[in-house]
Parts: C-alpha cells; sequence; structure tokens
C-alpha cells in the first residue's frame, strides 16, 4: 500500500504498509549499519556513511553518492524519540556533502516525523515531511522518499 497525499501545499505525507515488525522497522531508520543498506538503492546512490547519535538533541548524517560520483549529504537533530513508535527530527542538506565529517548545512530545514503503527505482523509507516520552501522541493522529495520506501520495502523482505 503506497498513499501519498498533500496537506498543504509545502508539506506531503506518505503511508506503507510494511511486511515486517514495527521494531524491525523502526531500527531500519535508526540504526547507521541498516541505513546504509537500504536507503537510496533504488536511486542508484551508495551510503559510505551514515551516523546517528539516537538521543534528543543528538545529530543524524546520511552520505549519499550518486553514480557518477557527486555527494549529497542530509543531516538533521532529532527532536522526539518514542521507540518503537515514533520518531521526529529535522532535515537538511549540507552545502558540500563530499567531507567526511558535518559540514555547513544549506539552511533548508525541514520537518520530519516518522509514525509506526503495529498492524498484526506488519508495519504501517506514516512519513510526514513539512516546512518545504517550495513546492518544487516538496515534489522532489516526494520522489525521493517514494524510491527510499521502496527501497526499504526490499530490505525488510
Amino acid at each position: 500500500m503506497n498513499t501519498v497525499s498533500n496537506p498543504t501545499d509545502l508539506s506531503l505525507v506518505i503511508t506503507r504498509t510494511f511486511d515486517a515488525p514495527r521494531e524491525r522497522v523502526y531500527k531500519a531508520w535508526t540504526d547507521p549499519k541498516q541505513i546504509q543498506l537500504w536507503m537510496g538503492t533504488d536511486m542508484g546512490t551508495k551510503i559510505p556513511s551514515a551516523r546517528a547519535d539516537l538521543r534528543v538533541g543528538g545529530k543524524f548524517r546520511i552520505q549519499m553518492q550518486k553514480p557518477d560520483g557527486e555527494f549529497f549529504t542530509a543531516v538533521g537533530e532529532y527532536r522526539e524519540i518514542k521507540p518503537p513508535e515514533r520518531l521526529v527530527f529535522t532535515w537538511d542538506w549540507e552545502k558540500d556533502g563530499s567531507e567526511p565529517d558535518f559540514g555547513e548545512p544549506e539552511g533548508n530545514t525541514t520537518l520530519m516525523t516518522l509514525e509506526f503503527a503495529a498492524r498484526g505482523k506488519q508495519t504501517e509507516l506514516t512519513l510526514k515531511h513539512e516546512k518545504f520552501a517550495s513546492r518544487d522541493s516538496r515534489d522532489k522529495h516526494e520522489n525521493g522518499w517514494n524510491l527510499c520506501l521502496n527501497g526499504l520495502e526490499k530490505f525488510l523482505k
């Protein structure tokens, strides 16, 4: 199941059901080693490094590399952590994501809320991404998140 809705012009909500228990789906989002195995795989990208200081105020960094060698690196800060039910964090891109350590963010910070609902042996994930600067940015993220969730689905099988 893949449901996409746009409650406002500058946010998106994607709901997907995965054939895995919610503890496993939650861990796939919070364990850097697992993030490297699924995020970006359906976009042809590699994840050379992923870090997650999983605590309120802790930071994460996910470095992605396109097949042409270009880097794009997501960074953010955890705002709410409620395993295995809910995860809230900021999301931004580094100006130059090719460095091995945290760099300067672009400053277009958005907000992500992930809710993991148990549905028997399955998990319904609701991904809410909001506070986009433009509809174009929202649309690009919607496409990217759907590809990432395809990779997550394959990883969980």
